[in-house]
């Protein structure tokens, strides 16, 4: 089975430091800037948005998300789009999980020109 990769990418500028709202993303980088994950509610196969906050007062450049089914080996059936809301936050719409189970959310920021890998484990029911 080949895995695609769709991500979404947009620009942004100087982050800023910010509350601790949501789920804190994951980084094999060490000192990476925190990162949080907001999301009210996953439905299943619907639309739905989350909130990525780059905690950090740093200079943000290209931001990409994309989310796969690790045991499944695939992503999301569609390209989710993503809004630079100022400071740090981000808004990603169009979100679709099409089936229950396990979902890796990631996203790759490059912070001060280094590309800085973040995931989060979402669970569907």
């Amino acid at each position: 089975m080949i895995r695609s990769a769709v991500w979404f990418m947009i620009w942004s500028s100087t982050a800023f430091a910010c509350d601790e709202i949501g789920q804190r993303m994951t980084s094999e980088v060490q000192n990476a800037p925190e990162v949080y994950l907001s999301v009210d509610e996953i439905p299943l196969a619907e639309p739905f948005s989350v909130l990525v906050s780059i905690c950090s007062e740093t200079t943000v450049g290209q931001m990409r998300v994309d989310a796969i089914m690790p045991a499944h080996r695939h992503g999301m059936n569609y390209t989710p789009k993503v809004s630079a809301l100022g400071g740090g936050a981000f808004r990603v719409d169009d979100m679709l999980f099409h089936m229950p189970g396990l979902w890796e959310l990631q996203v790759d920021v490059d912070i001060n020109g280094q590309s800085v890998f973040y995931s989060s484990k979402i669970t569907l029911k």
